[in-house]
């Protein structure tokens, strides 16, 4: 038995040499799989900078300026808030289809329906084509977000779950990286070239993904919710290889004990997420998602390269909007080795009370002469990049860890589409006011930050009250938990006898009574 504050002893057995040098099936399954979340960074931040250029709003602007067409507030809403609305299809698309069709099957499709819509975008000429196309992109997207995160957490050794699954915001960063560069490269062309172009790569990111996933097989709760028992082995051997023969058999029942796994046992309607213990795990696994909606991201991609134009820094938008990317990615990859080295609730109040005091201070700058004052400018601009650092290194990881680690295996897929609809609602009422509460008419510019701190000051106290520590657990041990209605703060000492050490003590146990009866 794993002592108590050590809920699982697997970290002891395997360090992370052992997993990238012997498991590369893993690995590479892992990065295909986050691969999705590509798409994801890439359509939010490319637009940000697109809504920046002269000839997209001379295409699409339908405000009078003395420089000719211009985008108006409305116009901006409606082409970052509606496309949200996406979720309607891509939702109920990735429950249903997640669970007859598989995680896999599913992803392919997803592919397909991300190609049809980034054509849709770079062959448009209207607003209405353009907001069509995007619609469809975040379908798609959603799809990605709730199989990718999914399907991560159930092939992830629990004591690498956080760190593959927060592969996904690495692989978001990245994208926006590469947007923000490209949007910075191309912000000089006065042609039609300096949107279309970064509009009609994202036809290459489903190809090549669809390409990794053909070497994929569906993942092993998967096959166990069929009750396909020799098909989930095989699956999990091919994402453990180089582990023993013992210790892949006692994963394997460790999986077989999650609650009501065999569709047999229990059809699982959606009312069941509000059900007894699973109304708890579906309020945790959209806490955190939705508590950055209002953290003040949006700021930091769909807004980033308007938001930044307007405090009076000398330096070029496009660029400053490249370098809050690069220090956000920094903070992605800090988070994908903080998030299962500290645990999920420490990194979650830690980066929660350093996004409040950042926020708190950009907000208060919003009062001073900043248009006129190169320092103020250029302090706001760096307490951008501040943010976009921590922002990643602690929402980033622990959006999709524990909307993939929170809920019941049976329940997965719905709590996640479901989390994730919630989140698109949220996102979808923020991005269409933020423009008119940061603009025109209110004009709040930087003290829009101050209504981005108040709500991170309520994210702290809620983490602080209700949230778990998570971290190492197999899923048959949170499903004992919270059946036993841990409170959050005992979680992390509880003591449970389903992980995957026990049953491998149970198979020595028995090897050892075998021995005894034949000497």
């Amino acid at each position: 038995m794993a002592p108590p504050g050590q809920p699982s002893a697997t970290a002891a057995r395997r360090d992370w040499a052992s997993h990238i040098i012997h498991n590369p099936r893993l690995i590479f399954s892992s990065f295909i799989l986050a691969l999705v979340f590509f798409t994801f960074g890439f359509d939010g931040s490319v637009m940000g900078g697109i809504l920046a250029m002269p000839p997209f709003n001379h295409q699409f602007g339908s405000a009078h300026t003395p420089t000719g067409p211009g985008l108006t507030s409305t116009d901006i809403s409606v082409m970052t808030a509606v496309p949200t609305t996406g979720c309607l299809l891509g939702l109920p698309l990735a429950a249903y289809c997640g669970d007859h069709w598989g995680r896999r099957k599913t992803l392919l499709f997803g592919c397909v329906l991300s190609a049809v819509a980034a054509a849709i975008q770079t062959s448009a000429f209207g607003i209405a084509q353009l907001v069509i196309g995007r619609w469809l992109a975040n379908a798609a997207i959603f799809i990605f977000i709730v199989m990718g995160s999914t399907f991560l957490a159930e092939i992830a050794p629990d004591e690498l779950r956080g760190v593959l699954i927060g592969l996904s915001i690495v692989l978001i960063d990245a994208a926006a990286v590469l947007s923000s560069g490209i949007n910075w490269a191309v912000s000089t062309n006065q042609s039609q070239f300096a949107f279309r172009f970064p509009m009609g790569l994202q036809i290459a990111f489903p190809a090549v993904i669809t390409a990794g996933i053909f070497f994929l097989d569906d993942s092993p709760t998967f096959y166990l919710t069929r009750s396909e028992d020799t098909r989930a082995l095989r699956s999990l051997r091919k994402v453990r290889k180089g582990y023993s023969e013992q210790e892949i058999e006692a994963e394997f029942a460790a999986l077989k004990t999650q609650a009501a796994l065999r569709v047999e046992e229990i059809k699982v309607p959606w009312t069941h997420l509000f059900k007894g213990v699973n109304l708890r795990r579906t309020l945790l696994a959209l806490s955190i998602g939705n508590m950055q909606q209002l953290s003040g991201i949006a700021f930091a991609t769909n807004y980033a390269t308007i938001f930044l134009a307007t405090i009076g820094s000398d330096i070029s938008p496009f660029l400053l909007a490249l370098a809050v990317a690069i220090v956000g990615f920094g903070g992605a990859i800090a988070g994908l080795f903080i998030v299962d080295a500290v645990g999920r609730r420490p990194l979650a109040l830690a980066t929660f009370i350093i996004l409040f005091f950042v926020n708190l201070v950009i907000g208060v700058l919003g009062f001073t002469d900043y248009l006129h004052n190169g320092n103020i400018s250029r302090a706001i601009a760096a307490f951008c990049c501040i943010f976009a650092f921590f922002f990643a290194a602690g929402f980033g990881p622990l959006t999709y860890v524990i909307s993939g680690e929170m809920p019941t295996a049976r329940l997965r897929n719905k709590t996640s589409a479901f989390s994730f609809f919630v989140l698109a609602c949220f996102s979808t009422a923020v991005q269409y006011i933020l423009p008119y509460i940061a603009n025109h008419p209110a004009n709040l510019g930087p003290k829009t930050y101050l209504i981005f701190a108040g709500w991170m000051f309520v994210c702290v106290v809620v983490t602080f009250i209700w949230f778990p520590e998570t971290k190492g657990r197999t899923p048959a041990e949170l499903d004992r938990m919270f059946e036993a209605r841990i409170p959050a703060r005992h979680f992390r000492n509880h003591v449970c006898n389903l992980n995957i050490e026990t049953f491998l003590n149970e198979h020595k146990a028995g090897l050892n009574i075998v021995e005894t009866k034949r000497m």
